[in-house]
């Protein structure tokens, strides 16, 4: 009788779908991202401070300049050959770009990762709803609706976000911070994944 049981296809079954639960719950614990937050802040705090002060004085035409190049580049993103004409004309040579999901470093690297993600897109538009300067910093305020296979079965995905910048002398941007939900208006919207990233975030929303 117990033999039978330990050999009927059913229970066959759901010890293999236990297993495969079991491998799956290891393999994603032990790909969990370290606690490395007061490192990534130290970073982050180092690669703006090795930027100098730009130099650009408030509503001059040098800065006026450099905000319209930055502007215009966040809303061509979506133009693979626009990228490719403009990277180098906005961003300099040894620039740092935070976007949360990956850091580069250098205009050559910017390049490149802005002509894949142009590449992967399928539409992409931003409108620059503020722009505010504190020192040497001037943040940028913007909205993004964009869509790609990937994501949300390639539906528009809508989020808003912060571009923190910091110029060099020559006007071109030596240090980009982006600050939004990558969570959210990402992970969010990838397959597997996203089913895992909304069930943490309605456990959290219920406690």
């Amino acid at each position: 009788m117990i033999a039978s049981i330990f050999t009927h296809p059913i229970f066959t079954f759901v010890a293999g779908l236990l297993v495969a639960l079991a491998a799956v719950f290891l393999l994603l614990n032990s790909c969990a991202y370290p606690n490395r937050s007061a490192e990534d802040v130290a970073a982050y705090r180092s690669r703006m401070e090795k930027v100098a002060a730009s130099g650009l004085e408030a509503d001059s035409p040098g800065e006026k300049a450099a905000l319209e190049r930055f502007k215009s580049f966040l809303q061509g993103i979506g133009d693979v050959r626009y990228v490719r004409e403009n990277t180098l004309k906005v961003y300099a040579a040894d620039a740092y770009l935070d976007d949360t999901l990956v850091l580069h470093h250098g205009a050559a690297e910017i390049e490149a990762y802005f002509v894949k993600t142009s590449e992967t897109m399928t539409s992409y538009q931003v409108t620059i709803d503020d722009v505010a300067r504190s020192g040497n910093d001037y943040y940028v305020r913007w909205t993004m609706v964009f869509a790609a296979p990937a994501l949300s079965d390639g539906q528009p995905v809508h989020s808003v976000g912060v571009s923190q910048i910091r110029f060099n002398r020559e006007g071109k941007v030596a240090f980009h911070q982006d600050f939004w939900d990558s969570g959210k208006n990402f992970y969010a919207h990838l397959p597997v994944v996203g089913g895992a990233v909304g069930f943490v975030r309605k456990r959290l929303q219920s406690n």
